[in-house]
Order: C-alpha cells, then structure tokens, then sequence
C-alpha cells in the first residue's frame, strides 16, 4: 500500500475516481494517526454547510475507501471508526509525507553539524519525493487548504536549505540556472534571490547579480511596498564592492564607444542602484 499527498493525491493500487471520496481520503491522510471526526469531514466536503443526508453520503464514501484499502479478501483494513470519527493507520514507508518529513528532519540535522555533503543528499532525497503541488487534484476546505500551504512552505523551506548546503559545497555553477527559474517563480522570496546573487558573484558574474537585485528590488516595491531586507542589502553592498574592483581590460576599453560608460557598469544600466536601508524595522517605502 502506497500514499502519495506530495502532488497529486495519490493511493496505489487504485486511486478513487470520485473528487469527494478523494478529498475524504486527503483529509485522513494529512491526520494519519489521529481521529478525524466526522463533524471535520463535513466541514472539508461541504464548506457552505452540509446537506440533510451529510452522514449516509459520508458512510457511503467511507465504506468504499474501505474496500481500495484491503488489499485481497483477508486481513483487517487500515481505516477504523472511532467516535467520533475515523482514523487512517499508516505503516512506516507507506505515507510520502512521512518520509519527506523524516529526510528533512535528517538533512536539517547534517546540515547544522556542517555536514553539507549529507545535508544536500538527503534534502535532495526528500524534494525528489514530490510529483506537484501538495495534495492537488482533489476538492480543498479549510483543512487540506491549510495543509496545502503549510507542505508547500516546507518544500520551499527544503528546497532552500539544499541548495545552501550545495553553496557550501562550492555548487554555484550547478545551482545557478535552477536558482534563475526558482527567482522567476518565487520573485518575493528573498531567500532565493540572495542565493542567486551569491552563485552568480562567485560566478565572477556580478553584472548579472546586480540585476538580480535589481529585479527583486522593484518586485518588493511594486507588489509589497517595502524595499529588500539585511541580508539582500548586505549582499548587494559586497557585489558592488566585487564590481567596482574588477580589472578594466585594454580590449574592453577599445572597444567601448567613446564618451560612453562601460557595459555593466552602475550608470550604464539605468543609473545608481536605489539607496536600501537595512533594517526590517525600516522597510515601509514612503
């Protein structure tokens, strides 16, 4: 038997055709261990209220969960009634999430102890666990939404620490084109961003970092109203410092039309980047 929640909702031999007896199955999945009661089940498969015959609708999909869940004819089903609810018994190896859950746990473990070789294998390990957006392909109410955003948090939150274990490990040029991707898609996640900066100034591309932050700068403002926090502030300040010490080639000064400044430089690509203040406490644009 085999749980998957990290993409599309998923129970191997046979999934459930039917969208609600998927979301039942969802629901019991993200409490496996845990009586769900019934009144939660409601809530989930009817969040404007449930109808008069919300109890047999539930028994119906209950008992047909029961039957994808025993395997043959003989032996007792993972899926028990107790009041006043259900609970879902999951065997070690069986649920995805738990195995995300244990990998993490152990990636975040190495990685404290600067093991980064460690960290990155096994958080890599757990993210290859995922197939899409969590619990995805089923009807969501407040419990699998809540369970929905706080997995894909955890995934980004892995996602991030295993490419910072992989920049310990001197990875910028193998990280980089995944962080560009990770930045287009995530263009609020400072995390990100400075990892991104990071790989492309130890790149020797610290044009490409200025732009970086100048992306992650205007998305920060346009959409939040607030300008980059410390650690990007900081960051932009050492790739300027990186920048401004580069060597000026006598080829590149040849070629360079005259009376006009150098490609990649700050007044060559739109004048002086923004003047960023690096406290939190201070980010609120005017």
């Amino acid at each position: 038997m085999r749980f998957r929640v990290l993409g599309p909702v998923c129970l191997e031999p046979r999934t459930p055709s039917a969208p609600k007896q998927r979301a039942v199955l969802a629901t019991l999945l993200v409490r496996a261990g845990a009586v769900v009661p019934a009144g939660a089940l409601f809530d989930e498969l009817w969040p404007d209220g449930p109808p008069r015959t919300a109890a047999t609708t539930l028994q119906v999909y209950v008992s047909h969960l029961r039957k994808a869940l025993i395997q043959g004819a003989h032996g007792r089903g993972p899926l028990e009634t107790r009041p006043p609810g259900y609970l879902l018994r999951v065997e070690p190896g069986e649920l995805d999430l738990r195995r995300f859950e244990e990998l993490f746990s152990r990636g975040r473990a190495a990685f404290g102890a600067c093991d980064f070789a460690a960290a990155s294998g096994a958080l890599g390990d757990a993210l290859a666990l995922w197939s899409g957006p969590a619990l995805s392909g089923v009807p969501q109410g407040e419990v699998l939404m809540a369970a929905a955003v706080r997995l894909d948090e955890l995934r980004l939150e892995a996602l991030e620490l295993r490419i910072e274990a992989d920049l310990r490990l001197g990875r910028h040029h193998e990280v980089t084109g995944e962080l560009m991707e990770l930045a287009r898609a995530h263009p609020l996640r400072e995390q990100l961003h400075c990892q991104l900066m990071e790989a492309l100034r130890r790149a020797g591309r610290t044009t490409d970092a200025l732009r970086a932050y100048r992306a992650v700068h205007r998305s920060l403002h346009d959409e939040l109203g607030v300008t980059p926090g410390p650690a990007l502030v900081r960051l932009h300040a050492r790739v300027l410092s990186s920048h401004a010490s580069e060597p000026v080639t006598a080829a590149a000064v040849a070629a360079a039309p005259a009376g006009r400044p150098r490609a990649g430089s700050r007044r060559a690509s739109g004048g002086p980047l923004p003047d960023v203040r690096a406290s939190r406490a201070h980010r609120r644009s005017p």
